[in-house]
């Protein structure tokens, strides 16, 4: 039994399949196009499958869309059209039609997404072989409602039988926050809030009144939001206001925002900045205190969850919940004894949860598999690396030990990227798609973020042998997924000050030899030279591009940005070797490589 999630309603288009196993395959489709998010986000792009992620999920179980048995799209389009029935009467009343041909059109695009596979497949030859169809398809198609999707992306690969769920975005089909309370194979919504009252949306507003880019810089709000004092909350405390019985109200008309944000902003505001103008102490104020109002309006929202639905568990997803800062404090102060989130808790989380909801909650399948690491995406084979290497003659050299040597080169002060198995699933770099630093280095922050193109004041990550974690940061508990910001102990944060953010605070992994041996190897050995069991860990790409997928997009990285070294599976090249050597100067030497292993590769 096969069946494929997919999203592709807003943005963060992606794609899952799974069997009786588990999950075989999950990947986003910006990773494999370049452009970030995969498209705009507007709702008239069903059509615009994740073709290249469809691709290869199917490949990795060398299968076509014949041998499905079922499509999961997280969208229930029905539930759209419903829910602005009324609006849609009121302006035909008025005589205006507008909204009944946009609503239509929603619905149509989005009906039809799964057919679109095979109508509108781009024609490239690669895609013929897993997308044509012999006759009539064979697979069902279910349509799953946004947030139950959400949810099931944060309930059933997380390793509780039970636990209560929240997913909070910026607009599903119509509601914007879910709670809900999970059960062996069973989700059942307790509670929804509906547009226009949106947490997403709220913030949104405050990136686009910043001057940042909505749907794509909240998580520069966030960072931003440490250097300032929450001077402004009370103006926002009258526009999000909390309500009895864990709601809430957003006080801001969505519709009528503009390029500079909201009008109930400004008021309360102030004039807005102008994209591209200086950041001064006001803006950090207001980013410190939107974060604020946020964080308390989520965790008015989970303690009325807890008391609902009891128990010791938290799954979270949708967007909002990628805010590592939020989900500290909800770590903290909600009650909850352990909580999880979705790695892809973006739009691209759906894909998952649609496909694991129908396996579960229709089909009744029994549990059993937990997402335990992100490694999702594809991998490439050390032959495959070579001969890219070698067709476009460039110098490289073979490296037995790359974790020992790699190591040796970050303690000098050298950054290297790190390309190495399966690709990451969510927006963060966990170690297989990433750029490797040295933590003691106090320029290194301003250093990476020169290279990759960031702004000044966006801090980096560390990813920490877990048996130490304990002994750097305050928490005991495995944090894989890089997805809650830690207190860093203050007597070691001049130890490790290139991971330290202006708060105190650090968005930390912990890696284990079981989830990622050859990443735990490297640290082991940065450890033997520095006595740092810990390093710099930061996306590998630059900026306005999406993390690395393919060999061809971590060379066109490594060539266009300022990094001393990269290492592909066990090749490593060098901006040093090439500056003495030549460019196009191939260097095969394969040291403790024997030579019919060598000549097998081709």
């Amino acid at each position: 039994m096969y069946g494929l999630g997919i999203n592709t309603v807003y943005h963060e288009s992606a794609a899952c399949l799974l069997n009786d196993q588990g999950v075989l395959g999950a990947a986003e489709e910006e990773r494999f196009t370049g452009v970030r998010h995969a498209k705009e986000p507007t709702p008239y792009g069903g059509w615009l499958s994740p073709f290249h992620a469809i691709q290869y999920c199917l490949e990795t179980a060398d299968i076509t869309l014949n041998d499905l048995e079922y499509i999961a799209y997280s969208f229930q389009p029905s539930k759209r059209l419903r829910g602005k029935l009324a609006s849609i009467f009121a302006d035909l009343f008025k005589g205006h039609t507008t909204r009944l041909e946009r609503e239509l059109a929603y619905w149509y695009f989005n009906t039809h997404a799964p057919t679109f596979l095979t109508e509108v497949t781009p024609r490239k030859k690669e895609f013929r072989k897993r997308f044509l169809m012999a006759g009539k398809a064979k697979w069902k198609v279910y349509f799953v409602e946004h947030h139950l999707a959400h949810a099931a992306s944060a309930f059933f690969p997380s390793p509780f039988d039970e636990a209560a769920i929240l997913s909070i975005d910026g607009i599903g089909e119509t509601s914007c926050t879910l709670m809900a309370h999970g059960r062996a194979i069973g989700i059942k919504p307790v509670r929804e809030v509906f547009y226009p009252n949106s947490l997403g949306f709220f913030y949104e507003e405050i990136t686009t009144f910043l001057g940042f880019q909505r749907n794509h810089d909240e998580y520069k709000v966030m960072a931003l939001a440490a250097f300032g004092k929450p001077r402004y909350y009370e103006n926002l405390k009258r526009l999000l206001v909390k309500t009895r019985d864990g709601g809430y109200e957003v006080k801001i008309d969505f519709r009528r925002s503009s390029l500079l944000g909201a009008q109930e902003l400004h008021k309360e505001l102030g004039p807005p900045r102008l994209w591209g103008a200086a950041l001064n102490e006001r803006h950090a104020d207001i980013a410190a205190s939107a974060q604020k109002i946020l964080e308390d309006t989520v965790l008015h929202i989970v303690s009325w969850l807890r008391k609902s639905c009891g128990g010791e568990n938290l799954c979270i997803a949708g967007g909002v919940a990628l805010n590592c800062v939020l989900t500290e404090h909800i770590r903290q102060e909600s009650g909850f004894k352990h909580v999880w989130v979705q790695p892809a808790a973006n739009d691209a989380g759906t894909a998952m949860g649609a496909a694991l909801w129908v396996s579960h909650t229709v089909l009744k399948r029994p549990r059993g598999w937990v997402l335990t690491n992100s490694y999702l995406g594809p991998d490439f084979h050390e032959c495959e690396i070579e001969e890219q290497l070698l067709t476009r003659r460039i110098t490289h050299r073979f490296v037995p030990k790359i974790a020992r040597e790699c190591a040796e080169l970050i303690s000098q002060g050298k950054t290297v990227g790190w390309f190495q198995g399966r690709m990451e699933w969510g927006p963060r770099a966990l170690g297989n798609r990433s750029i490797l630093a040295d933590p003691r280095d106090p320029v290194m922050r301003d250093k990476l973020n020169c290279i990759k193109g960031r702004e000044d004041f966006r801090p980096l990550a560390p990813t920490i042998l877990e048996e130490f974690v304990g002994d750097y940061f305050d928490c005991v508990e495995p944090s894989p997924f890089m997805l809650f910001a830690r207190r860093v102990k203050p007597h070691q944060r001049e130890r490790i000050p290139a991971v330290v953010h202006v708060d105190g605070s650090a968005r930390v992994q912990t890696v284990t030899s079981k989830d990622n041996p050859l990443l735990h190897e490297l640290i082991v050995e940065f450890q033997k030279i520095t006595g740092i069991p810990l390093i710099v860990n930061t996306s590998l790409n630059y900026r306005g591009k999406p993390i690395v997928c393919t060999v061809e997009q971590a060379i066109d990285c490594f060539y266009n940005s300022g990094l001393d070294y990269l290492a592909l599976g066990p090749f490593l090249l060098s901006k040093e070797l090439n500056e003495t050597r030549g460019r196009f100067e191939v260097d095969v030497r394969r040291e403790d490589l024997d030579l019919q292993e060598h000549s097998s590769c081709h």
